[in-house]
């Protein structure tokens, strides 16, 4: 926010002696109170430090979209396994405090069943260290001299090497070193996968996706989030346990009103969403949190909200749970994807019965996408498939059909919300993602179609520019974070309920 703004806007940030989030008794407005106000409030935007036009959303895995509110909870509030409301002082670091601090410490503490631990150092991972880890990895992505980050490196060092705790890396009065300090880590403690829940038009560049309060409120039944945000001078100057439901648009200003934070949960008697700042506890909010009402939330506060696991398979929980031990595994085949004379493509394709008894395969659909790189949302579908034949115990389906498997195809000019297929892209073949068989072994129901090294395929003009290969083992294999073919049949069987 530029400072010159703020001198002609001086009149709005009083409020009942304080100023901002900073206590300051003020008996005139005489030109050196007025100079101390703005060296207060420097101070104070500094302490921010997003950077949203630094985050590459196209390199982030996109959550599924869950607009179901019929089953949820009236509340939510994980604020108990969250750490003691820190504070990161003029530095511009806030990214690594929620997402290292907040987030990582709070998932850590949920695994634990720990309640007990907000203000234990050995069990907070440390933001300085987080913060030193992303700028000696991703200098390109974070400002010099602590001058902000996006969330992307920061979730890629946790997954990555970890970062160690406040008992070993302390961030002691309030003093860190910024730049040129080596990243100490934590092999033993890393996260698992990190997902970006929602964005807005302003973040993504074409529309909003997932910014609604179903979506997040389903996304936080399982975990806390973190935000994004775009502040005004009323959320700077929050001194309540009220809710804000409403800001300045006219404060909406300059690089420093962007802010990330750690989201804890959310109440429908206040229809708001509970947010832990990094300000410290007694000089702004309600002891360091604010309650953000529902619309305000979705409509002007936040840019982008992410959540992550320490374990990157919890991406999967909406795959159909198997029926016991059934003594069903099906396993899917892929022999070829190629182009036809006429325009077409073809896949071939066979479905083993590795399991110990009989399989009728009437009502195990099989799904054929094209969907957009790290975005599964972002896909058509190519081809569906029924087979009507019962598959004894170590036979294929084209031994009892006499003949392989097959969906002719024609790729699409659009994706299915209207987006142009000109667009780096990946197939995949999903087998019986309901889990209508009871199959005991979902790892082996899937393919991803992909270019050479698990590169994506080059879609242009409605054909493949490169080279086609076929990959039954999950994406993650070969690039860190991204897909799991668990985690798009469970996809899949959601969107089919």
């Amino acid at each position: 926010m530029n400072i010159k703004n703020l001198r002609s806007r001086v009149g709005k940030l009083f409020v009942g002696g304080a100023i901002a989030a900073m206590p300051l008794s003020l008996t005139s407005c005489d030109e050196s109170t007025v100079n101390a106000v703005f060296d207060i409030l420097e101070a104070l935007l500094d302490s921010m430090g997003y950077i949203p036009q630094n985050e590459d959303i196209d390199d982030e895995n996109v959550d599924g979209l869950d607009n179901d509110n019929s089953s949820l909870p009236p509340s939510m509030d994980w604020s108990a396994y969250s750490p003691a409301v820190g504070n990161q002082g003029s530095y511009g670091t806030c990214v690594a405090w929620a997402t290292g601090y907040g987030l990582k410490t709070t998932l850590d503490n949920m695994d634990a069943k720990r309640t007990n631990a907000k203000s234990t150092a050995s069990y907070q991972t440390s933001p300085i260290d987080l913060w030193h880890g992303m700028r000696s990895k991703y200098s390109s992505a974070t400002s010099n001299q602590c001058g902000g980050a996006s969330f992307d490196p920061a979730f890629k060092v946790l997954i990555s090497n970890g970062a160690t705790t406040m008992a070993n890396k302390p961030f002691t009065g309030q003093k860190m070193t910024c730049d040129g300090a080596t990243l100490t880590g934590n092999a033993s403690n890393k996260l698992g996968a990190y997902r970006l829940v929602a964005y807005t038009r302003e973040l993504s560049g074409t529309s909003a996706y997932g910014m609604n309060e179903s979506n997040l409120k389903s996304k936080l039944v399982k975990g806390p989030l973190v935000v994004g945000a775009k502040l005004g001078e009323n959320f700077m100057r929050w001194n309540s346990s009220a809710t804000i439901t409403a800001d300045d648009p006219d404060s909406y200003n300059g690089g420093h009103a962007y802010h990330a934070m750690l989201v804890v949960g959310y109440n429908d008697s206040r229809k708001a969403f509970r947010v832990q700042n990094s300000w410290g506890a007694s000089d702004w909010g309600d002891n360091g949190y604010i309650w953000v009402g529902y619309n305000h939330f979705i409509n002007n506060f936040a840019f982008g909200v992410w959540s992550a696991s320490n374990n990157a398979n919890d991406y999967a929980d909406n795959t159909a749970a198997t029926r016991g031990i059934t003594g069903v595994d099906l396993k899917l085949e892929v022999i070829a994807d190629e182009a036809l004379i006429n325009g077409s493509r073809k896949l071939t394709f066979d479905i083993v019965n590795n399991g110990s008894s009989n399989v009728n395969l009437s009502d195990c659909d099989v799904v054929y996408t094209l969907f957009k790189k790290k975005h599964f949302h972002t896909k058509s579908t190519l081809g569906e498939a029924k087979v009507n034949a019962v598959i004894p115990a170590g036979a294929k389906a084209s031994d009892i059909l006499g003949k392989t498997l097959t969906i002719e195809y024609k790729l699409p000019s659009q994706f299915c919300d209207g987006l142009s297929t000109d667009a780096d892209c990946y197939m995949f073949l999903a087998l019986d993602p309901k889990n209508e068989s009871g199959d005991d072994n979902l790892g082996n129901n899937f393919a991803f179609i992909t270019s050479a090294d698990a590169k994506p395929l080059k879609v242009f003009n409605n054909e493949i520019t490169n080279g086609v290969k076929i990959l039954t083992s999950d994406l993650r294999d070969k690039i860190v974070n991204d897909y799991t073919g668990a985690e798009l049949l469970g996809r899949l069987a959601n969107e089919s309920k």
